[in-house]
């Protein structure tokens, strides 16, 4: 994904109705192959620039959401 579209996942994500929908996002986007650098290079600086904008609740649900992408990722890996 690039950084757009990455943050259009973002804002998906961040829009999901449950913890469910969160985690089938995540499957999906994993298992697509999606996952890369600049995913997380994305993730990254949208985190931070929550944090800096002052906006706790969401920053700390975007750390959130990328700690669960990589605990995800990590138990694929450990799998296949």
């Amino acid at each position: 994904m690039n950084r757009e579209e990455t943050l259009a996942w973002i804002e998906d994500v961040m829009g999901a109705l449950d913890q469910f929908e969160v985690m089938d996002i995540i499957e999906e986007t994993i298992a697509g192959g999606l996952v890369g650098p600049t995913f997380f290079e994305t993730l990254d600086v949208e985190t931070e620039r929550l944090k800096t904008a002052g906006d706790i609740k969401k920053y700390d649900r975007l750390l959130e959401i990328a700690r669960t992408i990589a605990i995800v990722r990590q138990n694929r890996k450990e799998h296949l």
